[in-house]
């Protein structure tokens, strides 16, 4: 089972403090759990709260956990109705494409 524990350690080693992606995402994964990536000043930020966001991505965090460790492809978790977005929804790629090859990055540095 993934906590939010776990998520949020995979996505701050993944994205805080990284550049490259210049826009606000909200993860919401229900029940009041949220992750903010902000990327507006530069460097990314991440932070536990939820603050305006040009795109919203909202999905069960063991629908996230499952992404994140590639188990499980975005699209077809938004196909399958597991994943829900909303704003400017090209973000939700961008973000996707931004962490895979963070992760591969840093798994290849390893």
């Amino acid at each position: 089972m993934t906590t939010m524990d776990d998520i949020t350690a995979r996505l701050t080693q993944l994205l805080d403090g990284a550049e490259g992606f210049p826009a606000r995402v909200l993860f919401d994964f229900g029940g009041g759990d949220v992750l903010h990536v902000d990327g507006t000043s530069g460097r990314i930020k991440l932070t536990p709260l939820a603050a305006d966001a040009d795109c919203i991505i909202a999905m069960p965090p063991e629908v996230f956990a499952r992404i994140l460790r590639g188990e499980l492809d975005e699209s077809a978790a938004f196909m399958g109705g597991d994943m829900r977005l909303t704003g400017e929804i090209g973000l939700a790629t961008r973000i996707s494409d931004f962490l895979r090859t963070r992760a591969q990055t840093m798994d290849n540095a390893q």
